[in-house]
């Protein structure tokens, strides 16, 4: 294993501009009244061109955080490309740096769609767990599902379950909090995907599944979000059927993340969507949300159908090991297409705060 050094790229000829909130008459949901403007800082800091995409990202018992790529080397240019190979990243930005791991889940470069890619991470209690998309089962010609993994050494050797999903939850994320699971709200483990079985399809929803944290290797145990009680209070069904969802967008939501910003006591969606008039599997886009619940009610932080500059970009994401004690700045982790984002890149975002 080989641990390299950060790359710092200085991106201001993308990024034209890192200032106020960009929070567009377009956007679903009115404006925040908590967060009243994020401010982008003009670099972007890169760990090394063409390392792969995706990302998702989760932080362990310690400082460490591991994350996955897709069709890519990682940081390590002794290795094949991977459609699914694992990471640890060490320190913090602009200062962080990643290695390479082998690992028994590592699977050879699979073309985009036709191979299957990380689309969560989470670590809980000492046990890593992921969800990848484009499984396709056994005797299937259908990459449109996905499946969950576990292991108990921190990504090196994985255990499979014997289910997978097989609708709507084509590109299933946990819901972050601390390291190793600390800070979350209760018992329970959070999942939302956007409303679809196609992690390459932008979907107007986005649903939300929950399990009792030790009890995530059984289907059984799954429940779906199925309505609101009068109260504002979630209800739960342990038929699929029932799902209704959490968040609604007309624009599309593809490649979505949440995760929970604990000074603030706001959970943080990062969505990408589908600029009205435009197609295509990838945009410039970006949404940012925040609610006091999982589940809602959502209000706007900043949406913009251009923020990458022309540039597709996704799978954007705030990683809570990289949020400031006070909850006022945070880093975001991205990938793309386009402009030498096919790494792994961090632009900081610092918010301002009503009454704060």
């Amino acid at each position: 294993m080989k641990k390299l050094s950060i790359k710092l790229s200085v991106l201001g000829f993308v990024f034209l501009s890192g200032v106020c909130g960009n929070k567009a008459s377009a956007a679903p949901y009115p404006d925040s009244r908590v967060i009243t403007k994020l401010t982008w800082d003009t670099n972007v800091v890169k760990l090394r061109d063409g390392a792969g995409d995706n990302w998702p990202i989760t932080q362990v018992e310690d400082d460490l955080q591991i994350t996955a790529f897709g069709d890519g080397d990682g940081f390590d240019r002794e290795n094949p490309d991977l459609s699914l190979g694992f990471c640890r990243i060490i320190g913090d930005p602009p200062d962080h740096a990643g290695e390479d791991f082998k690992s028994d889940a590592d699977t050879p470069e699979g073309s985009g769609s036709k191979g299957i890619k990380a689309s969560g991470l989470l670590m809980v209690d000492g046990t890593l767990y992921m969800f990848v998309r484009n499984y396709k089962p056994d005797g299937s010609s259908d990459f449109t599902n996905s499946r969950l993994a576990w292991s108990m050494n921190r990504g090196v050797n994985w255990t499979w379950a014997d289910w997978h999903f097989s609708q709507t939850f084509g590109r299933p994320e946990f819901v972050q909090f601390g390291k190793n699971y600390q800070g979350a709200r209760d018992d329970y483990v959070y999942i939302v995907s956007q409303a679809n079985d196609d992690a390459y399809a932008y979907s107007p929803d986005i649903v939300m599944a929950r399990t009792k944290k030790d009890k995530l290797k059984d289907r059984r145990s799954y429940e779906f979000f199925a309505d609101l009680n009068a109260d504002g209070s979630p209800v739960w069904s342990a038929d699929i059927r029932d799902r209704k969802p959490i968040f609604t967008d007309a624009n599309g939501s593809q490649r979505i993340a949440m995760t929970y910003n604990a000074a603030l006591r706001r959970y943080i969606l990062t969505t990408s969507h589908l600029p009205p008039g435009k197609k295509a599997t990838h945009t410039a886009a970006l949404g940012i949300f925040d609610a006091p619940e999982p589940w809602g009610p959502w209000t706007t932080v900043y949406y913009d159908h251009d923020w990458s500059k022309g540039a597709r970009t996704y799978h954007h994401k705030f990683p809570t090991k990289w949020m400031s004690s006070d909850g006022k700045t945070m880093w975001l982790l991205f990938s793309g297409l386009d402009g030498g984002y096919y790494s792994f890149c961090l632009r900081k975002a610092t918010l301002e705060i009503s009454g704060k």
